[in-house]
């Protein structure tokens, strides 16, 4: 029997490697300064709850594969990635770090062209200087996210069905957006952590 825990994420701008700065300004301009802080305050204890649950669980950890949006490799480039954005400050890769110290793998969750897709249109909003020229390319966006988010979430599910074998348990990481489980193999039990 396979299992999967399913951990519904929240981003940070630590998670968001080079566009985080941009999405740090996008967020104070749209919802204000003491929003924005109160939100981070929120963001930062959810990290430190769920992190306290993941130990709680009892892992075998020889036994367990990770899987973390947004990461389009695993082993050591995978691992290389995860410690420099732990690094960084990022909660949930600190997590991923931590569970890789104790023996679990990370595997390679993501299509790097599907990721470079959305980073382009992200980026085109975020460096955008105009206001005309960010309401086009966030035009752009919201017409394409539906279908690559769809595209994104086979490519995770059929990473997990291909990599997870009999008696491991796998751990997703990944953000509310994404419907992953309708695709995942009928034999996978899925565990949510909500």
């Amino acid at each position: 029997m396979r299992k999967l825990i399913l951990i519904k994420i929240v981003h940070t701008s630590a998670d968001m490697g080079s566009m985080g700065e941009g999405l740090i300004k996008e967020g104070i301009a749209s919802i204000g300064k003491e929003n924005w802080l109160e939100n981070q305050r929120k963001i930062e204890n959810f990290w430190n709850e769920l992190d306290k649950e993941i130990d709680a669980l009892g892992l075998d950890y020889r036994k367990t594969k990770l899987y973390q949006d947004g990461l389009p490799c695993g082993g050591e480039t995978g691992s290389k990635i995860v410690r420099e954005t732990a690094e960084k400050g990022s909660k949930n890769y600190q997590i991923v770090r931590k569970l890789i110290e104790k023996g679990a793998e990370i595997e390679a969750t993501e299509s790097p062209e599907l990721l470079r897709k959305e980073y382009e249109y992200i980026k085109a909003i975020v460096t955008s200087t105009t206001g005309i020229e960010k309401a086009e390319a966030a035009r752009k966006y919201e017409t394409a996210k539906d279908g690559l988010l769809r595209m994104r979430d086979m490519h995770i599910a059929k990473a997990i069905e291909t990599t997870l074998k009999d008696d491991e348990t796998g751990v997703l990481f990944i953000g509310a957006a994404h419907n992953v489980l309708p695709l995942l193999a009928k034999d996978i039990e899925i565990v949510s952590l909500d």
